[in-house]
Formats: C-alpha cells, sequence, structure tokens
C-alpha cells in the first residue's frame, strides 16, 4: 500500500512538473509571483520608469501621535502555515510619529527619523488579525535579527472597531482585496511543498501523534 502511494505521488508530482514547463514554454514573460495589483507594460524601459516613480509606501491612516503607512513591497498573499490551499495576507506597517511625517519634506522611502515597524497577519474569510512583532528604529535601517512571536492558530485576535489593528485590517484587505484565488501565487514549489506537508500531517495523524 505505501509502495503504491509513493508511485501515486511521484506521477502526479511528475504531470504537474511537465505541465509546468509546458505553461512556461507559451507564456515566458508572465512572473508567477506577482501581487495584485502589478501591471505589466511593454517595455522593460518603461517598466523601470513606473517602478522608481511609484512610492513603495502607501499612507493608510493618521492621528495625533503617528502617520501610518502600509508597505507594499513586503506585503501581500501569503500561505497559511500547514495548509496546501488556504492563504492570508502578511502586512509590514511603518509608523512614523507626527512630528516627522507632518512635514511637507517628509518622505517614507528617505526617513532617518525615529519609527516604528509593525508585522501582521490577516485573515479576511474570519475578519480576524494577528501580531507578530514590533520594531522600534531610532534612526537608519532596522536590524534582521528581532525574534517575532511565531505564527499560532490561538492567536487571532477580532477586531475591536477604530482601534490601531482594525484600521491596519481594513486598509490591507482594501488593498489586497478578501480572496488571492484570480491572482497567480502558486507555483509548483508551492504545490510540492503542500502535497509534502499534507502526506506528512496525515502520517502523524495516523500514528497518533497529533
Amino acid at each position: 500500500m505505501v509502495k503504491r502511494n509513493i508511485i501515486f505521488l511521484f506521477t502526479f508530482i511528475s504531470i504537474l512538473l511537465s505541465i509546468s514547463v509546458v505553461s512556461a514554454s507559451k507564456d515566458t514573460g508572465t512572473a508567477v509571483l506577482q501581487p495584485p495589483d502589478t501591471r505589466s507594460s511593454a517595455s522593460g524601459e518603461e517598466d523601470s520608469t513606473v517602478s522608481n516613480s511609484i512610492s513603495r509606501f502607501m499612507k493608510f491612516a493618521e492621528d495625533s501621535s503617528y502617520v501610518y503607512y502600509l508597505d507594499k513591497q513586503d506585503s501581500g498573499w501569503v500561505r497559511r502555515p500547514y495548509t496546501f490551499d488556504k492563504y492570508i495576507l502578511e502586512a509590514w506597517v511603518k509608523m512614523v510619529p507626527y512630528e516627522y511625517a507632518g512635514e511637507d519634506i517628509y518622505s517614507p522611502e528617505m526617513d532617518d527619523s525615529h519609527y516604528f515597524l509593525e508585522h501582521y497577519l490577516v485573515d479576511p474569510q474570519n475578519r480576524k488579525i494577528q501580531f507578530l512583532c514590533e520594531i522600534e528604529v531610532e534612526g537608519g535601517r532596522p536590524q534582521n535579527n528581532v525574534k517575532q512571536l511565531k505564527y499560532d492558530h490561538n492567536n487571532w485576535e477580532s477586531l475591536i472597531p477604530e482601534s490601531v489593528e482594525d484600521i491596519v485590517y481594513h486598509a490591507v484587505i482594501d488593498k489586497y482585496g478578501t480572496s488571492n484565488e484570480n491572482n497567480t501565487w502558486k507555483t509548483i514549489d508551492d504545490v510540492i511543498e503542500g502535497l509534502f506537508t499534507a502526506r506528512v500531517l496525515k502520517e502523524v495523524i495516523k500514528m497518533g501523534k497529533l
């Protein structure tokens, strides 16, 4: 039985690889992982001009203390941990004190002031949000050695109206929508990884370990 399942799995993966190769040969100009609002232009020169003129940060809120920006470069759809075909949104939010961001000459791309970076996961289907970390930056660039909270399905929080989390949630879904079904996000690596994860979890459950 195990031998037959292994043969079936390799056969299925071979078919997927073949489909991927054929698709790539027909449309070599399409990137697999593109944000929902990314558009390709006819000229590489035009692409460069557009990318340089569009801000990485999207301002979505402000109050008497902070101005809030969504980092569009590092935010977007990601596969939900421990699942094969379920996706959630990841969001990096830059919080700049109003005393800096309120100036007319302020630019979030050229920032060397004091600010905060907050990392969230957003679940549009269930209207919940999960906090992962907050980084305080005194100037310049943040360090890449911050220990974040690990994903935990018990850490999803319901939204409280007009809270910072509520504002972040709605800004993220306004930008990326509530579903990524119409976007090409699954690569062959995603499929293989998902199959392996589902297979391992199934075997662990059968052994009574989970």
